[in-house]
């Protein structure tokens, strides 16, 4: 199987065993009284050996390959599966923002009662979801008909500024939990997250970083879907799954560009191949 159908189909079904090791080890394992997993339980052993295995593989299937240069060659991407995940975890992105407004008018609540932080991180990511979306929609439609937009440089950047407060607010909220383990996951997948877009970002800037985006983007993705059997609330669930989309649209359209096919030569003249219009030329 070609390694750009492969390793984002490695990175789903990771999650998805992730998930289920995950959740077994959080009902079989986990003291309600204490608030800690059980130590030396094998539902933990055997979540860090499937994920640091699954790791280690797309690691490795991500080397090599062709290296595109530039962000356009990088990115390029006309299938419609590609525009879906773009379109989708854009628009969830926005709602994630919703979904964070209403947790931060919560959040604020407590804290005038003095009984939380003031939440000024949840706020900040709630806000730079609206352009986050925004960006990762123009983009992923440019990157699709195969014209960018101007300030295509400037957009690439947004995804990865977005997901800087919701960062520092990911381990704001758990930093104080006594079990590393109840969290680490988690703080881990934003961490690769955020690498991940700065990686693409890199390509706008001509840095190209096609193995470190490849990576981080499947292996962000894996441990964000894992991480969900954590249950973490609505806007962190909403915005998990907006990111795994974005990272999985991302990576697609790289690993086609690294180890797929070359896509026809129209496309590399600025659009989409149209079938009528192809037709029309070739009887001329």
């Amino acid at each position: 199987m070609r390694r750009d159908i492969l390793l984002p189909l490695l990175a789903v079904a990771g999650g998805g065993a992730g998930f289920a090791l995950r959740y077994w080890q959080r009902l079989a394992y986990f003291d309600g009284e204490t608030m800690l997993f059980v130590s030396g339980a094998p539902a933990m052993l055997a979540v860090m050996l499937v994920l640091a295995a699954l790791a280690l593989d797309i690691g490795l299937l991500c080397w090599g390959g062709q290296r595109p240069l530039d962000y356009q060659n990088a990115f390029l991407c006309p299938g419609t599966g590609y525009m879906l995940l773009m379109a989708a975890g854009s628009f969830l992105m926005l709602g994630a923002g919703g979904l964070g407004i209403l947790q931060t008018l919560e959040q604020l609540r407590l804290w005038r009662a003095g009984l939380v932080p003031f939440p000024i991180m949840t706020a900040m990511t709630s806000v730079l979801c609206i352009p986050g979306a925004a960006a990762s929609m123009v983009l992923g439609q440019g990157n699709y008909r195969g014209i960018l937009p101007k300030p295509a440089p400037l957009l690439a950047t947004i995804p990865a500024y977005a997901l800087l407060p919701w960062l520092v607010a990911v381990y704001q909220d758990n930093s104080r939990q006594p079990d590393l383990a109840s969290f680490a996951l988690f703080l881990l997948g934003v961490v690769c997250a955020e690498v991940g877009f700065y990686a693409a970002a890199a390509f706008a800037f001509d840095r190209p970083r096609p193995w470190m985006c490849a990576f981080f983007s499947l292996v962000g993705a894996m441990l964000l879907l894992t991480s969900l059997a954590d249950r973490p609330g609505r806007f962190y669930a909403a915005m998990s799954l907006a990111v795994v989309l974005l990272l999985l649209g991302q990576s697609c359209a790289l690993l086609r560009s690294c180890f797929g096919p070359p896509w026809p030569k129209r496309i590399h003249r600025g659009r989409v191949p149209d079938p009528e219009r192809d037709e029309d030329d070739s009887e001329e």
